[in-house]
């Protein structure tokens, strides 16, 4: 294995003082060492920075950085662009990694002159719960996948997931891609263009990385503000996702999938803007409107009866669509109110993808 190419992981580090320890121990203990470790600080306001600066003086390795708040995505691209690496991995600081991670991965990545190196993923839940993403555990076993595969298969979101955490990348990749800030779900907005500018990904099917899905992170928020920020973010992301689609036709396999993604949380997302209007400006509802009605429905593209409803209604007009929501939506909280109905008018992702969890 060569151990001359440079490493670089990006730690973003919010308020995690509890589970940075173990992360940044699982980074440490890689039996890959020629690493560059870049803690970004992102404005925490408990001990993290502080547990950030014992970790340097602990390792040389590691180089803290201090900054304001502005999201994990922008701390990710400020790690990105201080990185002095060929390579480049990101680790979210409530997770990690298994020893051989950084070493498997790299020798993939090496030998088969690769520009993305991803591995599995187990998902560990607060309870104790596991849930396995492979069934394959065997250090070595990897395919290559070319680049058009590797985009659809990102696009499809199943088999491979946007996570940046689980990969590795040439640090090339990144010139003129835009980090979004202050979003969640930075991944969605970015993870296509950079597998869409790599030649080819090697996939290691064993899980490497160990993903600790706590309450009160980013992707568990459940009160209402952060749930419909989560929600105009997770649209925003697929509307790109769509644009990208139309505009290169070697994808255009993934587009009644990606339409019909983007038309879900959009035509939610508006459902919420009704319910819950003191979290949006009148621009923004009239902006997503617009969006949708840019998007052709073709005859046997899949969309539940409603949301078609809801769908021709704005192609109408998106002021009478706002109207005859807001009726339906009084009339529920009434009929709810007198216990004739008990129907949900607000939806969370999690109601609306069941699996995105």
């Amino acid at each position: 294995m060569n151990h001359q190419q440079l490493l670089s992981v990006i730690v973003p580090c919010y308020n995690v003082e509890k589970y940075l320890d173990k992360c940044i121990s699982s980074i440490v203990n890689q039996t890959y060492t020629h690493l560059e470790i870049l803690l970004i600080n992102d404005g925490s306001t408990d001990e993290t920075g502080a547990r950030c600066d014992s970790w340097q003086t602990k390792d040389r390795r590691i180089r803290v950085i201090h900054k304001e708040n502005e999201g994990s995505s922008y701390a990710r691209k400020t790690g990105a662009e201080s990185a002095t690496g060929e390579y480049i991995a990101f680790v979210d600081a409530d997770d990690w990694i298994d020893a051989d991670m950084y070493a498997d991965m790299m020798t993939a990545l090496l030998t088969t002159g690769s520009d993305i190196a991803q591995c599995d993923v187990c998902e560990i839940f607060e309870d104790g719960r596991m849930v396995h993403r492979s069934n394959e555990h065997k250090t070595g076993n990897f395919e290559v996948v070319k680049r058009t595969e590797g985009v659809l298969l990102i696009l499809e979101d199943n088999k491979w997931r946007s996570w940046m955490v689980n990969k590795i990348y040439r640090k090339h990749l990144f010139e003129g891609i835009e980090f979004p800030k202050g979003r969640g779900f930075g991944e969605d907005f970015i993870a296509h263009h950079l597998f869409h500018k790599a030649s080819q990904t090697v996939y290691l099917h064993r899980e490497y990385y160990f993903y600790f899905k706590r309450k009160g992170s980013i992707t568990q928020a459940q009160n209402i503000p952060a749930e419909m920020k989560s929600q105009r973010d997770y649209s925003d992301a697929y509307f790109d996702r769509y644009s990208f689609v139309k505009q290169h036709p070697e994808y255009h396999s993934a587009l009644a999938s990606v339409k019909y993604m983007t038309n879900c949380a959009g035509i939610h997302l508006l459902r919420n803007m009704i319910v819950n209007p003191q979290y949006f400006t009148s621009d923004y509802f009239y902006a997503k409107s617009e969006q949708l009605r840019s998007i052709s429905l073709n005859q046997g593209d899949k969309l539940g009866r409603r949301l078609k409803i809801d769908f021709y209604l704005l192609k109408i007009s998106p002021g009478l669509y706002k109207i005859l929501r807001s009726f339906y939506v009084r009339i529920i909280r009434v009929t709810n109110r007198l216990k004739i109905t008990d129907r949900p008018i607000s939806r969370s992702l999690y109601d609306i993808f069941p699996w995105w969890q």
